[in-house]
């Protein structure tokens, strides 16, 4: 597998990936170091070059059972961002305000004056 760079995700984890217990230092390192490449492979921006990287996503397409360490630190990273989103779209739904506003009140009156010109309208007032 190829080393990219360092992936770090600052948004699922701003501490690192060592941190709360989520990943073993092994795992960590992995995703530091190969990460950015497991990402570009899952979203297809690209190509498997290596036959580990063949591999992993086979095993990712459910083509073949997963074995390989990068394949399953893959997959608990992305059941653990997935747990984050969904967590943090509860979250939102639940915060939102369930009352309603009640416009049935609210009425346009339109003034027009008598001109000729299409290039005019009328006045609105709103009275609320």
């Amino acid at each position: 597998m190829r080393n990219m760079g360092v992936f770090l995700d600052e948004l699922h984890f701003p501490a690192g990936f060592n941190a709360n217990n989520s990943f073993s230092s092994e795992e960590t390192t992995m995703l530091e170091s190969y990460g950015l490449t497991m990402r570009q492979l899952q979203e297809g921006s690209l190509l498997p070059l290596t036959a580990a990287e063949y591999y992993f996503l086979a095993e990712l397409d459910g083509e073949v059972p997963i074995t390989s360490h990068f394949s399953r630190c893959w997959r608990k990273y992305n059941s653990k961002i997935t747990r984050f989103d969904d967590n943090s779209t509860r979250r939102a739904k639940s915060k939102r305000a369930t009352t309603a506003r009640d416009d049935s009140d609210l009425t346009v009156n339109i003034e027009e004056e008598n001109n000729d010109d299409d290039d005019e309208y009328g006045n609105l007032e709103f009275d609320l």
